[in-house]
């Protein structure tokens, strides 16, 4: 009877030591699988790309140029506080180049300005017309009442390498 019983334990171990191989695939098929989009996920991370901005017709050596990368209307083109992005660049010659990294596909607007003073604002009129050299993608010019319209500066990013050319107007 204790045979009997030695046997059935036996058979049991055998019959779980059988299966532990084919336990130990399904869990191996199971975590590549679950890995794989964790590898997409984290080659799409690294898919953000660099977007460069050159600005020419800087009239002089003063200040800072400021550089706004703006992915919604909310606040385009002088409220920088809402941008998705913003930096200030120390200008060259009558040039500077703003250079934001890590960028996700999309579509964007750029609002560029020369902060003369380093305030890290635009100083306007009291009608609201700029005192300080400004520019927008697009190269878009002012509205005959107001700022360039977010619809008309915007550009599409992939994500790839992007230049994009900016020229300051007062």
């Amino acid at each position: 009877m204790s045979y009997h019983v030695r046997d059935r334990v036996f058979r049991s171990s055998a019959t779980t030591l059988k299966r532990k191989p084919f336990h130990v695939c399904i869990l191996a098929v199971t975590a590549l699988g679950l890995a794989a989009p964790a590898a997409a996920d984290s080659e799409t991370a690294n898919a953000n790309g660099t977007l460069t901005v050159e600005i020419s017709n800087i009239q002089n050596g003063k200040g800072q140029i400021g550089c706004s990368l703006f992915a919604k209307k909310d606040g385009f083109p002088s409220k920088s506080e809402k941008a998705s992005a913003t930096l200030f660049v120390k200008q060259k010659a009558g040039k500077a180049t703003c250079v934001f990294k890590d960028v996700k596909p999309g579509k964007y607007a750029v609002s560029v300005m020369h902060d003369a003073d380093k305030d890290g604002e635009l100083k306007t009129n009291i009608v609201g017309r700029p005192k300080e050299w400004w520019g927008v993608s697009n190269n878009v010019p002012p509205e005959r009442f107001g700022p360039p319209k977010y619809d008309a500066a915007t550009f599409a990013y992939t994500g790839d390498p992007k230049t994009i050319k900016v020229k300051l107007r007062l």
